[in-house]
């Protein structure tokens, strides 16, 4: 996107001052973070957000700004450093939700790029040095072929099927193979581009702009919550970090009595049973990492629960090269559907056509008989089907079947996030946060705080980027030392089983918009969640404990602080949208299955209720949150749905 030259300068500006040059450090302005911060916006699908950053930057540089924030009549740009982020605390610390959001947005982006991006010319980055990070480690099957045959489309297409499969990820591959099995043409529509292993290079910002939703900048309305999701071929399961949960018994009965009496029944096990063993999910990959031997050692010594992760994974590093498993996992280890489900389709006769978007299913005399699409490129696709399974995840199957006229009041509301966030330690042994299996153990201590509702603690790879996502900022020097101590630092994950949810709408252009913010339910257990953490994590021998709240809350167990003071300092920093960096793994419910159309968006077997042979199989379906990393219960309820449309197809 093109900036004026005050927006430029503004953004120029607002960069120098969260990260100028320093000795052994580049500034942001030298990395060229404005500029890419600003190609970035076309990533942004809906107008209004980048309408709205526009305004901010018009508004950012002018003296009337400065004059109602800091009390100087003078251009942001001119302002002394220290008056500078002055301001930038002014909008961090607002009482306004708006305000805190757009820092939020800033400081995230700039982070992100400041440890992602290259050095100008393209050679390593000073900035990796100085964290003892070595970058991206090459691809490791360079020659390999890439074993699926993919569409692109180069030109307008009109096809047709018995079903078409709108997304390709753990409920549209599932769905995928088992229609293709059963003797159903099968198209699968896919928004993202295919990669696979020899492309894995574990370059982070390269892997965001190829395989992330709005690489990686995703966010709830507010930017309370950063959602990271797959946009690619194979969906979230190429990217995320192989933990593979059955879904929990007492889940199971409670969305039973949801109205979908099959989920406590022997044929949702069956299901899960085949989704583990087509997974190969097994306990033989739980090399604990040195990271995760803090958490195992704080655990411990409180006596807490602790257990090995189960995990979809044949031959895994568990190594230097499974830290880089988001990007992709570049040996081939990791069971995505594309090395399953989507191989599966591909033998049984299924087609595929990636970089392209469904727009709308089209729904004629009350039944679905297609779906229309635009290619990244700008051709129309259009397809004619008997039935077509939506699996677009929960921010975008909403979306797609309000375009698409359905009115349902279930659609798109009942947003889950499993809201995670990092607590922070910086240890006196060197760690290397980035190495090992990506998760081999977790903690169930306090999933059960309020009936089925708690957290669980977790810890994953600490890429550079992943450790700014929570990094507090309050200023250059101190943020720099932060991030220095990275090779020291491990960091508990609070995964939060949200209870009360928000909802997905659609703009005027039609693109989706999540709104989310925390019941003071929910905050009372992510609360405790970040306690428990703080625990473990000073049971471990923690010298520097800090939690990802925008005001600085940290202590140093028994030289500086105490676990009480720090409490009380996060109680202090408050816990509401822009107060701490928040984000979202696990996007769920939207379109929530249930047994009448005045408790949920589709029937039992994911059938909508306003259109015939139009049906939901993916991580909308859930009439709850799952509490755990929800890919197994996606598969399964897909695996079961399609199982069930494939035998009454007609």
């Amino acid at each position: 996107m093109n900036l004026t030259s005050r927006q430029q300068r503004a953004l120029e500006s607002i960069c120098e001052t969260f990260l100028p040059k320093a000795e052994g450090w580049p500034s942001a302005l030298e990395l060229g973070i404005p500029g890419t911060i600003s190609r970035a916006l076309d990533f942004n699908p809906r107008s209004n957000d980048r309408a709205q950053f526009l305004q901010l930057l018009d508004v950012w540089d002018s003296k009337l700004h400065s004059l109602l924030t800091v009390g100087r009549l003078k251009s942001f740009s001119a302002l002394s450093n220290e008056v500078q982020i002055r301001v930038l605390h002014s909008w961090a610390d607002s009482g306004m939700v708006r305000r805190r959001a757009a820092f939020q947005a800033l400081r995230k982006a700039i982070g992100f790029l400041y440890v992602m991006l290259p050095a100008a010319d393209g050679s390593r980055s000073a900035v990796w040095d100085r964290l003892a990070y070595p970058g991206p480690l090459n691809a490791q099957n360079v020659s390999k072929p890439r074993p699926l045959r993919v569409t692109v489309p180069d030109r307008d297409l009109k096809l047709s099927c018995d079903v078409c499969v709108v997304g390709s990820g753990a409920g549209g591959g599932t769905a995928a193979a088992v229609l293709a099995a059963a003797g159903k043409d099968v198209i699968v529509l896919e928004a993202g581009g295919y990669y696979d292993d020899a492309d894995f290079d574990g370059a982070e910002f390269r892997a965001f702009q190829r395989m992330y939703s709005e690489a990686g900048f995703s966010a709830t309305a507010d930017y309370g919550v950063g959602l990271l999701a797959g946009e690619c071929f194979g969906g979230s399961t190429v990217i995320n970090y192989c933990t593979s949960f059955r879904t929990p018994d007492d889940i199971r009965t409670e969305w039973a009595t949801a109205g979908v009496p099959w989920f406590s029944g022997e044929e949702y096990t069956r299901s899960l049973d085949a989704v583990c063993e087509r997974l190969h999910v097994n306990l033989d990959h739980n090399r604990v990492s040195a990271r995760e031997k803090v958490l195992e050692r704080g655990l411990r010594a409180l006596g807490w629960h602790v257990d090995a992760m189960p995990r979809n994974v044949v031959g895994c590093d568990q190594g230097k090269v499974c830290g880089y498993c988001g990007y992709g996992c570049a040996i081939g280890a990791k069971q995505s559907t594309t090395k399953t489900w989507l191989a599966d389709a591909q033998k049984h006769g299924a087609r595929f056509v990636v970089e392209t978007r469904a727009l709308r299913v089209r729904i004629e005399a009350g039944a679905a008989t297609g779906v229309e699409a635009r290619s990244k490129s700008g051709h129309d696709v259009d397809i004619r089907c008997k039935a077509v399974v939506v699996a677009c995840g929960s921010i975008h199957t909403p979306a797609l079947l309000l375009r698409s006229g359905l009115r349902n009041e279930h659609i798109g509301n009942h947003l889950h996030l499993h809201p995670v966030s990092n607590v922070c330690g910086v240890f006196e042994e060197e760690i290397r946060p980035w190495e090992g299996t990506m998760q081999a153990i977790y903690s169930d201590e306090h999933r059960f705080l309020t009936g089925s509702y708690g957290v669980k603690y977790e810890t994953t790879a600490l890429q550079p980027v992943i450790a700014v996502a929570v990094l507090p900022w309050r200023d250059p020097r101190q943020y720099r030392s932060l991030l220095e101590k990275l090779s020291h630092t491990s960091a508990i994950g609070v995964l939060l089983r949200d209870r009360d949810g928000g909802r997905v709408t659609i703009g005027r252009d039609g693109h989706p918009v999540a709104h989310y913010a925390l019941s003071g339910f929910d905050r009372a257990h992510l609360r405790r969640g970040f306690v428990g953490a703080a625990r473990i994590l000073e049971a471990g021998g923690a010298r520097l404990i800090f939690s990802p709240h925008t005001k600085w809350c940290a202590y140093e167990p028994g030289r500086s602080g105490s676990f009480e003071t720090f409490t009380e300092a996060m109680d202090s920093a408050g816990w509401d949208a822009g107060r701490l960096a928040l984000f979202s793994f696990h996007i769920q419910g939207t379109a929530r299955l249930g047994g009448s159309p005045k408790s949920s968006a589709t029937n039992p077997d994911g059938q909508t209720w306003e259109a015939r042979n139009l049906y939901v199989m993916d991580s909308s379906s859930f009439p709850s949150a799952s509490g755990v990393n929800p890919m197994i219960s996606i598969e399964a309820i897909a695996h079961r749905n399609a199982s069930a449309l494939a035998i009454g197809f007609a």
